[in-house]
């Protein structure tokens, strides 16, 4: 008989308190400085309060891995409660996140660290497809390798409105954040083999710019994985009528969530940010 498994995504996965309550899905907060205050995304700090944070000091939060010992503490309680742990964390090439919670992981066999090679809810689609597999009936492991298998599906893109975060946290130069700005140009930021790269450089207000992102991923695509998508957003409420109706045009997708960027996004990419989320067969 399979023991009892328990899914578990870092803060990142940016899934919705509706979701992961539904699909029974742990969340473990990661941390995010305001100056010399630390704190934990979702828990002391939330997205509004970044913004509010740059207003008043002209500075950017930052964000940081946990070590080891932060995952060993929350390993070790659910070890002790008779979990088998399948925890996946942000893309490898991106951080170190996930090679701390393998080091954490050594010390128990019934944990399970999954590279997600991903970010935000491309980490939650695969957290929201574990908890399905979960709820059939396979075991921890089974379920961490499937998942490591899938990885490489998950489609993820984003536009952003402003370049003045990604300018900040030294992501780009002040020429590029400058002529972004007097264009009127949104950048395309897609996850490709587990590392961020602008993909496409669009123009025009957020609504549009948004839908055609939809057209230009989904219109005509053969291979979609039709059961789900997710967009993910940061005060871009504006947008997600026309993103939606944009989506429902070019793909028969059986579920729409929407949700909102964490702080661990939103503190790179800014207000105005808005992304799509699925999988290729």
């Amino acid at each position: 008989m399979n023991r009892k498994v328990k899914i578990v995504a870092d803060s990142t996965c940016d899934l919705s308190p509706e979701l992961l309550q539904k699909y029974r899905i742990d969340v473990i907060p990661l941390p995010v400085n305001l100056g010399d205050r630390p704190c934990l995304d979702g828990v002391d700090v939330h997205t509004a309060d970044l913004f509010a944070y740059y207003q008043e000091t002209g500075k950017l939060p930052t964000t940081s891995a946990p070590t080891p010992a932060y995952y060993e503490e929350l390993y070790a309680k659910w070890a002790e409660e008779g979990w088998d742990v399948v925890h996946l964390s942000i893309s490898l090439d991106l951080t170190s996140t996930h090679r701390m919670a393998k080091m954490a992981a050594e010390k128990f066999g019934c944990i399970y660290p999954v590279d997600s090679r991903n970010i935000s809810s491309g980490m939650g689609l695969l957290a929201l497809r574990a908890a399905e597999l979960r709820d059939e009936g396979q075991s921890a492991p089974e379920i961490a390798d499937h998942i490591a298998s899938l990885a490489p599906k998950v489609r993820t893109s984003f536009v952003l409105s402003t370049l003045l975060y990604m300018y900040k946290g030294g992501r780009c130069t002040g020429v590029q954040a400058l002529g972004a700005n007097l264009l009127n140009l949104k950048p395309c930021i897609e996850l490709q083999n587990g590392s961020m790269g602008v993909t496409k450089k669009y123009r025009g207000n957020l609504p549009a710019v948004a839908a055609r992102l939809v057209e230009d991923k989904l219109k005509g695509a053969k291979n979609i994985d039709c059961s789900r998508i997710l967009i993910t957003h940061c005060q871009a409420e504006n947008a997600l009528d026309k993103v939606q109706e944009a989506i429902r045009a070019c793909q028969p997708f059986k579920e729409i969530c929407v949700t909102d960027a964490g702080c661990s996004v939103s503190v790179h990419c800014g207000p105005g940010t808005l992304g799509i989320i699925y999988l290729e067969k």
